[in-house]
């Protein structure tokens, strides 16, 4: 493992070790345990530099899972399916355009067909009631 990492660690799990111990025995009373503060990250040079001194069988690498670097990524697997969906999207993105023109149309026809039913039914009235009168 590499050497800030492994300094890194090994103080991180003393003070955990450290803190585990003083809750146990300080589960019945009052008294706060004092604890360091937890170490500092290690900067990106520190980690840069382990990462150049490290040898190639670190155990670091091994855990790196192969097919992360491979071209059988989940991601590459999903691009057609993720294409078939972006283009069924879009479909139905038009044909709710289509439909929304269409609707509007209809709307608008509705509209001048109601007005000339009224003016029949105006133009009905008028002529029975002259009917009537006469």
């Amino acid at each position: 493992m590499t050497i800030c990492v492994l300094i890194h660690f090994c103080v991180y799990t003393t003070i955990i070790s450290k803190r585990n111990k003083t809750n146990i025995s300080n589960m019945f009373s009052n008294k706060k345990s004092n604890l360091p503060p937890r170490p500092h990250i290690p900067d990106s040079e520190c980690m840069l530099e382990d990462l150049n001194n490290a040898s190639s069988d670190d155990i670091a690498f091994k855990i790196i899972d192969k097919d992360e670097f491979s071209g059988e990524h989940p991601f590459n697997s999903n691009i057609s399916n993720t294409y078939q969906k972006v283009k069924m999207y879009l479909n139905i993105k038009q044909q709710l355009r289509y439909l929304e023109t269409t609707i509007t149309e209809r709307g608008q026809q509705l509209k001048t067909d109601n007005e000339e039913i009224k003016k029949l039914a105006d133009n009905i009235k008028r002529q029975a009631q002259a009917a009537l009168i006469t």
